[in-house]
């Protein structure tokens, strides 16, 4: 009995759950969505993500005894789906919590008015049976419809009166959130939970008014949650220590992983006011530190500080959430913190160390697939469901009872064109729902991984939901990458020589491209010295004059070849002025250049082992081919000569090559000339890209060129190389929210 309503209590066994905090929020939620449950109507909390919503819906229905199903709604949802589910829930006497249902399409939601109104008609009539969508079914009058809806965030629309006036609304904005934390706190066995509840809310209403503006951060209430969820697990494994230290762990713990360099020493001094004279000790990790260094030293990486604490960073955050992001640049990491961690506990459970399961990854590009063709569709003629990659590889996952964890690693754009379907596979319900009805639910041992730049286009509700763990490319640097790319050079005169290079002319040269030169498609300092490294190893080759044991001789081919490989790397990216600053600067370090052009106009000369001008490979008696049409003949000058070069050197040692420019220079007609001149152990295939170019149409064109080998092997027929050309890369049309699905 609430107010002055009545309710049946429905009996139906839901396990042991855990309860919600009862606030004052929570209360008049309670009392709107009773008394609109004894009106006849549905209830509609609304408010921005992490205030409670539908958690709140879902304690109520325990407190009714009654079944209550989350259904998280998509754009792709039709009202033949949604009727289904209704009529379900009106047989069943179910409630029904439908997440976020204002993304459904407007003209969906008219129709679904129509259906919630036919339903609640019933109820008011005191009605056994009644007519739904030309089918008579029972009605059991105790189900109810709940929705919620985070109003203004991307990707929703704004629900139709007539089913505005079928739903009571109910505005959940802020929860309070220092009552949270105090129950929170005492509930895990916090005896000074006042005391303490007070300084973290403190502390969460500092970061957020103090901290720097990232999309990533978020202070909300799912993040308070984690914290006392980690709290309380240190708590139990440690009872004696002192309460300030476990929380102020907690906090650390939960908050620095995502936080920016910058905002460190800010996090760090606000941690110190409010918890004067308590030092949290260094946490040894012990056998897991050991795994990680031991698999990164394994794979011929560097052991360097930044990389070790993402793993375990990582690792932690897993502990608390079952889905979170790595969120930073491209090269900075991401990847091989995951797969690091991932081989690091499998190592530990070959040991036979406690706690340790190992790890089966799966890698999906989101973007790199439609949305039907990643959850799945109905075919609306003939009712047909076809799966998705997403929802096949989630039930396979899902359905495996093995103990070994399944990280599910999602490596793309995230924005909220299919991210809002995750919403309630990464809250508390653990649920992946699909259009058709399907309910997946999430084990214990399946976790999900994001991979992404930035989460520009993500929306709040999605930020919330995730553990964050931010790789900065900064803390790296380029220094491990060149460590290990030198380890794998054998020769030691040949280790050394180039070191010696590297560490005269890269910081050098980075630092001109820096601040004197602009770069029509900017690139990093670590793709920059990658391309090098490349580079340096396609033209280090005896067969390019560099040869072991010939002392002097063997030191300048090494020197030459680097600076070549210098030029066309660092110096490739930069517009014609930054050009000649990078001509000046290479002359201060080789002064054996000749003053003639500038230093693109030379090449390493492996026979005379020095610089020659790219006039010399020119044929004087060049004759053009009397069959050759007149639209396809190529007269060989010095950029043509040059590039080609070039460009067959890297396509020979298997190495990517982009060729940038204006339009009509020569792009395309230069990479044509030099996969012609390609022998017969290659093959060429030339995709041409447009706006109206689809992800599936790229895929088809790719998968006509090779041939299946094994399970997941695709090869190029009769044991050649493939080698592609995307012509007009930069087309495709991008989506409303940035992202390039023809690209992924």
């Amino acid at each position: 009995r609430q107010t002055n309503t009545t309710h049946l209590y429905g009996y139906e066994y839901l396990g042991n759950p855990s309860r919600l905090v009862i606030t004052p929020l929570t209360d008049r939620c309670y009392t709107t969505l009773t008394t609109a449950l004894h009106l006849h109507r549905g209830g509609l909390p609304q408010g921005p993500a992490g205030t409670g919503k539908t958690e709140t819906v879902k304690d109520l229905a325990k407190n009714l005894a009654k079944q209550c199903i989350v259904f998280n709604c998509s754009d792709g949802l039709d009202y033949k789906s949604l009727g289904r589910m209704f009529s379900g829930l009106a047989q069943t006497g179910a409630w029904s919590c439908f997440d976020e249902f204002n993304r459904i399409e407007v003209e969906v939601l008219s129709v679904v008015a129509q259906q919630i109104l036919s339903i609640l008609t019933a109820v008011t009539q005191g009605k056994k049976r009644f007519v739904f969508e030309g089918k008579e079914i029972k009605l059991d009058p105790t189900c109810g419809i709940f929705v919620t809806m985070n109003p203004g965030y991307a990707g929703r629309s704004e629900l139709p009166e007539n089913l505005k006036a079928l739903l009571r609304p109910m505005s959940m904005m802020k929860p309070d959130i220092a009552l949270i934390i105090e129950i929170g706190l005492f509930s895990e066995g916090f005896v000074t939970s006042k005391l303490l509840s007070k300084k973290m809310n403190t502390l969460y209403h500092l970061m957020t008014q103090q901290l720097s503006k990232q999309d990533h951060y978020d202070f909300g209430l799912r993040s308070v949650k984690s914290v006392l969820n980690q709290a309380g697990a240190l708590k139990r494994a440690d009872p004696d220590n002192a309460e300030d230290l476990i929380l102020l762990r907690s906090i650390r713990d939960m908050n620095l992983p995502k936080f920016i360099s910058q905002d460190m020493p800010l996090f760090n001094a606000l941690l110190s006011d409010l918890f004067p004279g308590v030092e949290p000790p260094t946490v040894d990790y012990g056998s897991l530190q050991r795994a990680i260094e031991d698999e990164l030293a394994r794979e011929g990486l560097q052991i360097v500080p930044p990389i070790v604490k993402k793993c375990i960073q990582t690792y932690e955050s897993k502990l608390t959430r079952h889905g979170n992001m790595l969120v930073g640049p491209s090269l900075g990491g991401k990847s091989t913190a995951w797969r690091v961690l991932m081989q690091a506990m499998g190592k530990l459970k070959k040991e036979g160390v406690e706690g340790f399961e190992s790890v089966r990854a799966i890698v999906i590009n989101p973007k790199a697939v439609p949305y039907a063709n990643l959850y799945g569709e109905y075919d609306l003629q003939t009712f047909e469901w076809t799966d998705g990659v997403l929802a096949k590889i989630m039930r396979e996952v899902c359905a495996d009872e093995r103990p070994e964890e399944k990280w599910l690693l999602l490596d793309g754009p995230v924005d909220t064109l299919w991210i809002e379907s995750m919403n309630t596979v990464l809250d508390d319900n653990k649920l992946l729902t699909l259009i058709n009805g399907e309910r997946i639910a999430m084990p214990p041992q399946v976790s999900l991984l994001f991979e992404v730049e930035d989460l520009s286009v993500a929306s709040p509700a999605t930020v919330s939901r995730a553990g964050m763990v931010y790789v900065d490319a900064a803390d790296m640097g380029w220094r491990p990458y060149v460590e290990s790319w030198l380890g794998r050079i054998g020769d030691k005169e040949h280790k050394e020589a180039v070191r010696a290079l590297v560490e005269r002319a890269v910081p050098k040269m980075l630092g001109v491209r820096a601040t004197k030169c602009k770069e029509p498609v900017p690139v990093t300092d670590l793709a920059c010295v990658r391309s090098l490294t490349e580079m340096y190893d396609a033209l280090a080759t005896p067969a390019n004059g560099v040869i072991a044991g010939e002392g002097d001789a063997y030191l300048r081919a090494i020197e030459m070849t680097f600076y070549f490989a210098l030029i066309w790397s660092i110096g490739a990216t930069v517009d014609e002025e930054g050009r000649r600053e990078v001509d000046s600067n290479m002359r201060e370090l080789d002064a054996q250049f000749p003053h003639r052009d500038s230093v693109y106009e030379y090449y390493v000369d492996p026979k005379k082992r020095a610089w020659a001008h790219w006039e010399e490979k020119l044929h004087a008696a060049f004759r053009i081919a009397p069959e050759t049409p007149f639209f396809k003949i190529l007269v060989p000058t010095v950029d043509t000569m040059r590039y080609s070069s070039l460009l067959n050197t890297l396509v020979r040692s298997g190495k990517h090559a982009l060729l940038t420019g204006a339009v009509g220079v020569g792009k395309t007609v230069t990479v044509e000339s030099c996969l012609s001149a390609l022998d017969e152990t290659y093959v060429s295939s030339v995709v041409n890209f447009s706006a109206r170019t689809s992800s599936t149409r790229v895929s088809g064109t790719i998968e006509s060129r090779v041939e299946k080998r094994t399970k997941d092997t695709w090869a190029p027929p009769g044991g050649k190389k493939l080698v592609m050309l995307i012509d007009d890369f930069n087309m495709p049309e991008k989506e409303i929210f940035g992202a390039q699905p023809p690209l992924e």
